[in-house]
């Protein structure tokens, strides 16, 4: 190696020069095919869900309260029966929620009320992990609902498009919380059923994973069912993404009445 050249990479000789060029031109497309993979839809960018409406400078905004569901709700879990409530939690779909009331009663003949809208504290979020913690949320609904909360014939599921997290856990993010005993609680999220292998899926697959997540917990407070091993069971006791819930078969084995 000639002195003072230092490292040499490139090649000499003209031949090899030419060859060089040709191999570049000709995985160039390869090269840009990845590129807009992981610019325009790919999950391995940093930020995956830099398009859903609760990240980033959005997020303080989902934190009020629905009023687009004041019109259907009601102050306290009305009625004298075992019965369920979903707690509208920040600025959760009203289309979704007003579905997933519609779903129940024609399913299993539940009518399931719609309780107040609540704003969730933004004191919540972990300033770390820009998260909040599904269990503080669902303990945070029985504090708005003292009295439902209390009383054993009620079970309550709130209901938000906020991202969670379990504090208890080593895990990236959480779909939801649920206690049922003493008192019925819940916590499910919208915010990463939207997720897709590439990009954001439609509203017909966010709303189905959102009822698969509601109707398992509806089987442990409401029904009474214990859990499975079964990964195609709606009773399926280790949902850990999405693509589980997709897995996950949506009817309880319950008798309806007539």
């Amino acid at each position: 190696m000639p002195k003072g050249r230092g490292y040499d990479i490139f090649p000499q000789s003209y031949k090899a020069r030419v060859l060089l060029a040709i191999a570049f031109w000709g995985g160039l497309p390869l090269i840009m095919g990845w590129v807009a993979f992981l610019v325009l839809g790919g999950d391995a960018i940093s930020e995956p869900f830099k398009l859903h409406p609760c990240t980033g400078s959005e997020r303080e905004g989902c934190l009020e309260a629905q009023t687009a569901l004041e019109p259907v709700a009601q102050a306290s879990c009305e009625g004298s029966d075992r019965r369920v409530c979903f707690v509208p939690l920040g600025q959760v779909d009203p289309d979704l929620v007003l579905n997933l009331v519609e779903y129940y009663r024609d399913e299993y003949g539940l009518e399931i009320g719609v309780l107040t809208p609540s704003a969730v504290p933004a004191a919540m979020i972990n300033p770390n992990r820009r998260q909040i913690d599904g269990e503080s949320l669902a303990d945070y609904v029985g504090r708005l609902f003292p009295a439902d909360f209390a009383n054993p014939d009620v079970a309550l599921i709130g209901l938000t498009p906020l991202d969670l997290y379990a504090a208890d856990r080593n895990w990236r993010f959480q779909l939801g919380h649920a206690t049922w005993a003493p008192q019925a609680h819940a916590v499910v999220s919208t915010y990463r059923m939207h997720l897709g292998t590439s990009r954001l899926v439609d509203d017909e697959r966010v709303l189905s994973r959102t009822r698969k997540l509601v109707t398992k917990y509806l089987g442990l407070m409401f029904y009474g069912l214990p859990l499975s091993d079964d990964p195609t069971s709606p009773m399926f006791g280790n949902i850990l993404s999405v693509g589980d819930l997709d897995r996950m078969e949506e009817v309880l084995p319950v008798s309806v009445g007539p």
